[in-house]
């Protein structure tokens, strides 16, 4: 009998069991559920989180020239001295990009014309145009670079590189730099070639002229260009996108083959009967190839006010040797790939159709520069770009 109880006493507790055993289910069943739901608004909230960077990023961007980030952007005017400035652009039908900084603040950036007619493409703050002469100022810091480094010296002679170019025993590195070598090249070569090739024609065909006077010849920078390249056992191209591509992020810069298959790139015109964008002038790279270290790289505005920027702030060469090499002034106010005047730095280039504008106050805080993808045969785009700077304060370009 106590058996039989003991056996009915236990029994009693199976249901008991069961239902605990269902609220323990049921309510695992429900954690899950509420689990998963907090699981996917936390996924989606850390989705959204990712995306604000950008966006934080993009609602940031200023006018602070100084800030690499806010070149990439149109910035259209909003005071009466950059509408002045944006209406002279209008005015003169100027077909290009234009750059303005004022007291450090970018007041105007922005295309005008067409980077591409056949297609629409506007000009916009992101076109790249070859910047023809003013990649010489690029050169002469590289050059500058190595003297720094105690590899070259600005009174070394050219004979130590290159005997055979008439007078190289007295032609110094600074004499290339300020084109008083009395060099020039009046042979250029008929077909494609190699860059250490056309290195090497330029040289062979270097002939001796006015010795220490001036005289404007791309032979200079091209000899350069090869004195670089004897001295550092790397090629040109290497040591540009080292110095400028790599160590300053000119990212929108460009030599003339990669220019041409480029998303961003202009084409040149010519004004015909009127027509700002009569005639299409057709890519001729051997034109360009040739001139090792002295015009083939295309590069936005952007980029080549921030060149600008790093070079005269000392991040690229030393300030005691870069006042060393532009102070002085000379009669011609040439040096280094730059115009030295009291009270400003002017850099210009043209070539095939492209033409290149860069004006910058001794204090660093105005600039004009104007890239263009059409070469007015007079000095149009070169006496505009002189009239906008001189807005800016009492410089007298």
């Amino acid at each position: 009998m106590r058996h039989s109880k003991h056996h009915k006493g236990s029994n009693s507790w199976l249901p008991m069991l069961v239902i605990l055993l269902l609220f323990v289910v049921v309510g695992l069943e429900i954690y899950l559920l509420f689990f998963q739901h907090q699981s996917h608004s936390v996924s989606k909230d850390a989705t959204s989180e990712t995306t604000l960077p950008s966006t934080r990023s993009s609602a940031s961007l200023t006018t602070d020239a100084k800030r690499k980030e806010n070149f990439d952007q149109t910035v259209e005017p909003t005071s009466e001295l950059a509408d002045r400035l944006n209406q002279q652009l209008i005015d003169k039908s100027f077909v290009g990009t234009a750059l303005v900084v004022h007291k450090g603040q970018i007041i105007l950036q922005k295309g005008f014309g067409y980077a591409n007619v056949s297609e629409n493409t506007p000009n916009t703050y992101q076109s790249t145009f070859q910047i023809g002469s003013i990649q010489k100022a690029m050169t002469c810091v590289l050059i500058l670079q190595q003297v720094q480094s105690g590899h070259l010296s600005l009174e070394q002679t050219l004979d130590q590189f290159y005997p055979t170019v008439p007078g190289s025993h007295k032609i110094t590195i600074r004499q290339l730099l300020a084109m008083r070598s009395g060099l020039y090249q009046n042979e250029y070569p008929t077909e494609m070639m190699s860059e250490d090739d056309f290195l090497r024609f330029s040289i062979n065909h270097a002939r001796m002229g006015d010795y220490d006077k001036y005289k404007y010849d791309g032979v200079n920078y091209r000899i350069l260009a090869g004195v670089l390249e004897r001295v550092t056992n790397q090629t040109y191209r290497e040591l540009f996108e080292q110095a400028f591509v790599q160590k300053i992020q000119l990212t929108h810069t460009s030599f003339y083959d990669d220019f041409l298959n480029s998303f961003n790139r202009t084409y040149a015109y010519e004004k015909i009967d009127g027509n700002d964008l009569g005639n299409e002038i057709t890519d001729n790279q051997l034109t360009f190839d040739q001139e090792v270290g002295t015009g083939n790289v295309a590069m936005t505005v952007g980029d080549l006010y921030r060149f600008y920027a790093n070079l005269f702030e000392g991040h690229l060469i030393d300030q005691t040797l870069s006042d060393k090499v532009w102070t002085p002034e000379t009669e011609t106010k040439y040096m280094g790939g730059l115009y030295n005047f009291p009270t400003y730095i002017k850099g210009h280039g043209s070539e095939a159709g492209f033409e290149s504008n860069a004006l910058f106050s001794k204090d660093q805080q105005d600039s004009v520069i104007l890239l263009s993808n059409q070469h007015p045969k007079d000095k149009t785009n070169s006496d505009l770009a002189n009239a906008m700077f001189n807005l800016l304060g009492p410089y007298k370009a």
